[in-house]
């Protein structure tokens, strides 16, 4: 809710270098620092569910791991973009783009393709491969950061954006990231592959390959039409893990019997 709020108090942060008064600048800068914080809580917020906890490195959860560290970066850039002083130095360079770049590919599609793993088996009844799933991870991860992660400094040293020609001495890193961007590409095309394979091919999950306890988990994969036939009765906690699961909702959706199923508060 403070992300939220705050996030309609800080887009003159875009508009440092527009020629807008100082007088304005000082509380918009002050503001972009503000939001930060709630941020940065989210932030130990996700490592904080992680912790202590026992850790299968799934591609769904890898992908979910990944998205926490790059838009984690993509916001520690950010509290840099919110001086003034510094903002005025790389506006309109690859700085921004990569910046943008880390929060919304890093942050935004790592988040969906972790959850295309884990719902996949909810939406189709099979898994996607969990091979082609971890190449596609690790292809995508590291050509994302050989593609984003030296723009930052050609933007410091001032390479402009949005230009189809650039000064010599940037040839290297403009090469190193196109090649990586064609890494990129190739991961992204093997989770087509694998989508593609799976439907037809892939294992099937059963109603809960996870071993969830939330209530979506106690149906069939793919779910009926309707869901549950009739209100489900909830006597467990979704995240209790240390207990057995109360698994006894599948069953009962099979018959006209009122399920008891565990899983949602």
């Amino acid at each position: 809710m403070a992300i939220a709020l705050l996030g309609f108090m800080v887009w003159a942060h875009h508009m440092f270098t527009s020629g807008l008064a100082p007088f304005l600048q000082l509380p918009f800068m002050i503001l972009t620092y503000i939001i930060g914080v709630p941020t940065g809580i989210k932030i130990f917020s996700w490592t904080a569910t992680l912790f202590g906890g026992k850790i299968h490195y799934s591609t769904a959860m890898l992908f979910a791991i990944g998205f926490i560290g790059l838009f984690t970066i993509g916001g520690i850039t950010g509290i840099f973009l919110a001086a003034i002083p510094f903002d005025l130095h790389v506006h309109g360079t690859y700085f921004i783009v990569a910046h943008l770049h880390y929060v919304l590919v890093g942050g935004s599609l790592m988040g969906v393709f972790a959850g295309m793993y884990y719902w996949f088996p909810k939406m189709s009844g099979r898994l996607l491969n969990e091979t082609l799933g971890k190449i596609h991870f690790w292809l995508f991860f590291i050509g994302f950061n050989c593609t984003f992660l030296p723009m930052h400094w050609l933007g410091m040293l001032g390479m402009p954006r949005e230009v189809a020609t650039y000064d010599p001495q940037f040839t290297f890193w403009n090469r190193f990231e196109s090649v990586s961007s064609y890494l990129m590409t190739f991961a992204i095309l093997i989770f087509f592959v694998n989508v593609l394979w799976s439907i037809r091919n892939g294992r099937r999950s059963g109603p809960n390959p996870w071993g969830a306890r939330t209530l979506e988990w106690q149906i069939p994969s793919p779910p009926h039409y309707y869901n549950f036939k009739h209100v489900p009765t909830v006597y467990g906690l979704p995240y209790d893990f240390s207990q057995p699961l109360p698994y006894k909702g599948l069953e009962e959706e099979l018959t006209d019997s009122p399920p008891v199923a565990a899983g949602a508060h």
